[in-house]
């Protein structure tokens, strides 16, 4: 699999139906709770194995069937700006310069590197429609009364109010449980506390996924899972492994 990484991942734009959130084919749904409030306005929250979605209540003036359908003019120009902001140089500069189509992952940007305004789906207004946050951006969920705070790796916090505040505690432990297994977001591998996806290359964690420079190849030696060692840091590597889970090297 090859990563284009100049494409808006999957896994922020949000499409829905009437049973809910569709799902991408590697995530599975943990939990549903309708009545859910994010920034004043009315919606319900979807908690996959991947990623926590937030959509907004329809409009009794109309109903919205689909979300995600329009890019997220706004908070994606946003997004690109502080991503090539953060890049830096050429590489920066190209970022920037995409605008509107914008390159929400680059290399040097991680998904723990993006702010809240990544992860709004919003309409040719400006109106935030729905967010698609993933759980490897998350560094807690905790709940603080009715509320559940998001606080995420690249600084700040999210605030979910429940109507029904005894549900919170099940989706702090589901988002828990959710992190540990740590699938990737792009692709659904299995990586946790990776730095960069070991099938993909998606950067994961700041700093990761980023061309390695220098040369030397990689030292195969037998292991149990039939790899070998990154010759960077000495990671084992599962067989097939494109990219080091822990360093981000490519093999």
């Amino acid at each position: 699999m090859v990563l284009n990484l100049g494409e808006r991942p999957g896994f922020l734009t949000v499409s829905y139906s009437g049973s809910g959130l569709t799902t991408m084919n590697y995530e599975k749904k943990m939990i549903r709770e309708k009545d859910v409030k994010f920034d004043g306005e009315d919606g319900s929250l979807e908690l996959t194995d991947v990623r926590l979605v937030w959509i907004k209540k329809p409009s009794k003036w109309g109903g919205m069937g689909k979300f995600g359908g329009i890019a997220a003019a706004v908070g994606g120009a946003i997004a690109a700006d502080i991503i090539g902001n953060s890049v830096g140089g050429v590489a920066g500069h190209a970022i920037r310069r995409t605008g509107r189509t914008v390159a929400y992952a680059s290399i040097g940007a991680a998904v723990t590197s993006w702010t809240m305004d990544s992860y709004y789906n919003k309409d040719k207004n400006g109106n935030t429609e729905t967010i698609a946050l993933p759980l490897v951006a998350i560094s807690q969920a905790t709940q603080s009364g009715k509320k559940l705070i998001v606080e995420l790796k690249s600084g700040g916090n999210m605030q979910f109010e429940f109507k029904q505040k005894k549900v919170i505690p099940s989706v702090v432990a589901n988002v828990n449980s959710a992190q540990s297994e740590g699938k990737c977001p792009y692709c659904g591998t299995t990586a946790p506390n990776a730095t960069a996806c070991p099938k993909c290359g998606a950067p994961l964690e700041g700093g990761g996924g980023a061309p390695a420079k220098g040369g030397g190849e990689t030292i195969h030696m037998p292991t149990e899972g039939g790899g070998g060692f990154c010759r960077k840091c000495g990671q084992p590597l599962p067989a097939g492994s494109k990219f080091c889970g822990k360093c981000g090297q490519p093999v």
